[in-house]
């Protein structure tokens, strides 16, 4: 996907430290880390780290920022337990293949599509 494997083994290490990543992206990170170890969850005697971490967010990002990072952190824990619980392996090499295909958009079929879709229905053809 285009990470080096310098890349891959700072984000998997002590990211909060690395020099790849900028304030900004660490802090996104921890959020995305609090989601996914359900550290959102207060226990009693322990700190917020859920609050912690989102005081952090808002230093550099707006509300809908925030909001769009914890919807993609979501839908990557969703996505792995779901891969994960049917055993879908998708590191291997025939199968990241399918998905080159459908990253590539001829610009003229996908306008043809949308031209054509059922909630267009009755308007007229845009040509």
């Amino acid at each position: 996907m285009g990470f080096s494997e310098e890349l891959i083994e700072a984000i998997e290490g002590d990211y909060r430290a690395s020099e790849h990543f900028s304030d900004a992206e660490k802090a996104a990170m921890h959020w995305a880390e609090v989601l996914t170890e359900r550290q959102y969850r207060r226990e009693p005697g322990k700190p917020d780290v859920a609050a912690e971490a989102v005081a952090e967010l808002k230093n550099y990002y707006n509300d809908a920022q925030i909001v769009e990072i914890t919807f993609v952190s979501g839908f990557f824990n969703f996505w792995n337990r779901f891969t994960d619980g049917l055993q879908i392996d998708i590191e291997e090499k025939p199968t990241m293949d399918l998905f080159k295909v459908s990253t590539q958009i001829d610009p003229e079929k996908y306008l043809a599509f949308m031209r054509d879709c059922w909630w267009r229905e009755g308007e007229p053809k845009e040509r």
